[in-house]
């Protein structure tokens, strides 16, 4: 009887401790594993949970939470989960207004909210016209402030890339955009090379060479991919596959 006393006193002084929330390290270690695993879908509970917790507002935290947002939604766009990807979107929109409040000089927000922007478009392409010019003028303010910044780098290739020639866009400059990001990114890549941001990065070079009929180019970056994250079955399942047969069929 008294051990079980004495137990029950123990569990209770431990439930009075502080718990330790997660460091920002462990909250980007758990959105790249998610990434991996093909679960970005779950990333909005990540990320709603690095929205509340202290050890996340900061300006390296607030970039994280902004950036895993454009990455979900974007995601749930491309698989056409739009009454997601809008609510995602409001949300994301409103801390990045709340951000850019906070921090009206950051390069990165000014481009994670072009970006923004971009998503906002491709689930109501009626609003081209009228977002399109705020898209573009924040993108390149972003550019202007921050050129050597690997994130401003790719959201503003993304701009260029995406954007039609008659507002703006420019693919091939959107290209020189991401490899000079990556050649960044890998500067330093003890800090980026379980990044979410930046296997995504590689992926979408892979992809924008495809796109051109550069299909050398396109399966060298898969098997770079796949060779740095064999657990990363998108690539070795669907991308490089694909690319290879239109390789064949081009000859």
């Amino acid at each position: 009887m008294k051990r079980i006393v004495c137990l029950l006193l123990l569990c209770v002084a431990f439930a009075q401790l502080p718990v330790r929330g997660a460091s920002l390290a462990d909250y980007r270690e758990k959105l790249y594993d998610l990434f991996i695993e093909q679960k970005i879908p779950q990333w909005g509970a990540v990320l709603t949970q690095m929205s509340a917790d202290k050890s996340c507002a900061t300006l390296d935290g607030r970039h994280e939470i902004l950036c895993g947002y454009y990455g979900l939604i974007g995601h749930l766009v491309d698989k056409k989960r739009k009454t997601e990807a809008q609510n995602y979107l409001k949300t994301a929109l409103a801390l990045s207004e709340k951000y850019q409040k906070l921090y009206p000089q950051d390069a990165r927000f000014k481009a994670l909210y072009a970006n923004l922007l971009g998503l906002k478009i491709a689930l109501s392409p009626l609003k081209a016209t009228t977002l399109a010019p705020s898209m573009l003028s924040s993108a390149r303010e972003a550019y202007k402030l921050a050129p050597n910044d690997s994130w401003v780098s790719i959201l503003y290739g993304n701009i260029l890339f995406y954007m039609p020639g008659m507002f703006g866009g420019d693919k091939a400059e959107g290209l020189k955009c991401y490899q000079h990001a990556r050649q960044s990114m890998e500067k330093n890549a003890s800090l980026n090379a379980h990044h979410w941001l930046y296997v995504q990065l590689l992926v979408t070079i892979g992809v924008v060479n495809e796109r051109n009929e550069h299909y050398e180019q396109a399966l060298s970056m898969y098997k770079t991919i796949m060779n740095k994250y064999p657990g990363y079955a998108f690539v070795r399942d669907v991308l490089y596959p694909r690319a290879q047969k239109a390789m064949r069929e081009k000859r």
